[in-house]
């Protein structure tokens, strides 16, 4: 009887911990359920406080994936086409796609070999520049983004999408630098030390043994470096005027016209953009979590 009580404690305590979980999850996603079903509900309904429409349409991704949007003409009591902005979503998809892939490889490529420098070698002032890149990733942009502007001027990249992958790199950098040492500090230095005397060079030693056991910090890493890039707002939005080189955080904005918004395609739109990290979080979920977890313990 009292083994079935405690069993039945325990379950209750379970049911309760999954009950509260799931409304916590119902909370966390209700905006992007709502952004989904705004996205497919005509907009003859778009003022409808009904989660689920009546109808179900496939216009507002058809307007924006084919470059046209809808507009409501108040003399005729309907909506219009129109070729203006949204003819231009998929070449900022292409910009934030090419933009952030960059960004991640050099972040990862840069951090794991700084990291690696910093764990491996001895040099003067080896112990306080984790925390000195830290520090740069703890300044808010807005301090230092106009002296980065000035530097993008110079360089003559002011308005192309190069001058994006620098502006992102300054934020990615640090904390990327401090993530991956964090991990390698937690690789045994016995394991490299019986590559070197197998024979196998420094390098060797790098790719075969070290990179293999870094992967989950590596995978941490990148999907730091993937978010921030793919998510920025300012940095795009003061260093691109053109609106064939904006990213898509920018971009989206020209769906407000005045005091008309195009809610249906500013919806259409976040779910396109949310839709790339949700698959990729669902892919490298276990890694993620085992390279942050290393991390905070070995940090």
């Amino acid at each position: 009887m009292m083994a079935l009580g405690r069993a039945a404690r325990r379950r209750l305590r379970a049911a309760f911990v999954y009950a509260t979980l799931a409304v916590v999850t119902l909370i966390m996603c209700f905006p992007l359920l709502w952004a989904l079903v705004t996205s497919v509900r005509p907009n003859e309904e778009m003022l409808s406080v009904r989660l689920v429409p009546d109808h179900v349409t496939g216009a507002h991704y058809r307007a924006l994936l084919g470059g046209r949007s809808m507009y409501f003409e108040a003399g005729a009591g309907a909506y219009r086409a129109s070729t203006a902005p949204s003819q231009h979503f998929l070449a900022w998809f292409a910009n934030s796609t090419v933009v952030t892939l960059a960004t991640t490889a050099v972040s990862v490529a840069v951090s794991t070999l700084a990291a690696y420098s910093l764990t491996r070698f001895r040099f003067v002032g080896q112990s306080v520049v984790p925390y000195i890149s830290l520090l740069g990733y703890m300044t808010p942009s807005i301090i230092y983004v106009f002296p980065l502007f000035l530097a993008i001027v110079a360089l003559g990249l002011a308005d192309r999408l190069p001058s994006l992958v620098l502006g992102y790199l300054s934020i990615t950098l640090p904390f990327s630098m401090w993530l991956m040492g964090a991990f390698l500090r937690s690789i045994p230095l016995e394991v490299e030390e019986a590559g070197l005397i197998d024979g196998a060079s420094r390098f060797q030693v790098f790719r075969r043994i070290v990179l293999p056991l870094a992967v989950p910090g590596i995978v941490a890493t990148s999907i730091f470096s993937f978010i921030v890039a793919w998510n920025d707002y300012l940095i795009a939005r003061i260093f691109i005027n053109s609106i064939t080189q904006l990213p898509l955080t920018v971009g989206v904005m020209h769906f407000f016209e005045g005091t008309h918004v195009d809610w249906g395609l500013m919806m259409a739109a976040a779910v396109l953009i949310t839709l790339p990290l949700a698959v990729l979080f669902m892919f490298v979920q276990r890694q993620l979590v085992v390279g942050f977890g290393a991390g905070a313990v070995k940090g």
